[in-house]
């Protein structure tokens, strides 16, 4: 059999060919999520503090002592900082995970705050499951803002 042997202008439109499809293909980058935001994640962070600060300070009142009307003033404070996390996370494009995780915090902080008011008074036992609630919910914020970070960071 006898070898193969293209003219050598062909050869050379092929090479060109090849390298110049490399070329653009190296040069493309399809970004499905959004950049990274340090802000974010540090607003992310001082109000996941404020969360937990507001659980262990009414876990160490007396049980008598936790009617709604002495909180009512943090949650307002808390609710604030939620509904920013909300918009930031919304007006960032490709970024429907990260608003979801923030619209899911703020509907249940809403909602236990809700309980509160009707119940005007908080367990240990709720206590607990809320502020461990809202550890995870914040810790998911925090894990999809980071994995921005790699997702966006260059190729090695």
């Amino acid at each position: 059999m006898k070898p193969i042997s293209l003219p050598l202008p062909s050869l050379r439109l092929i090479q060109f060919s090849l390298l110049s499809f490399l070329l653009v293909f190296a040069s493309c980058k399809v970004q499905l999520v959004s950049n990274y935001d340090m802000e974010l994640s540090n607003e992310i962070n001082n109000t996941a503090k404020k969360v937990d600060n507001f659980y262990l300070t009414m876990q160490e009142i007396a049980a008598d002592k936790r009617q709604f009307v002495n909180f009512s003033t943090s949650y307002i404070g808390i609710e604030v900082d939620l509904n920013s996390l909300v918009i930031k996370n919304r007006v960032r494009p490709l970024n429907a995970e990260s608003t979801r995780i923030a619209e899911i915090t703020l509907q249940l902080w809403e909602k236990y705050k809700e309980e509160h008011k009707k119940d005007n008074t908080l367990s240990n036992g709720l206590i607990r499951l809320n502020k461990k609630t809202f550890s995870d919910m914040f810790y998911a914020m925090q894990v999809a803002e980071e994995g921005k970070k790699v997702s966006n960071s260059p190729n090695p």
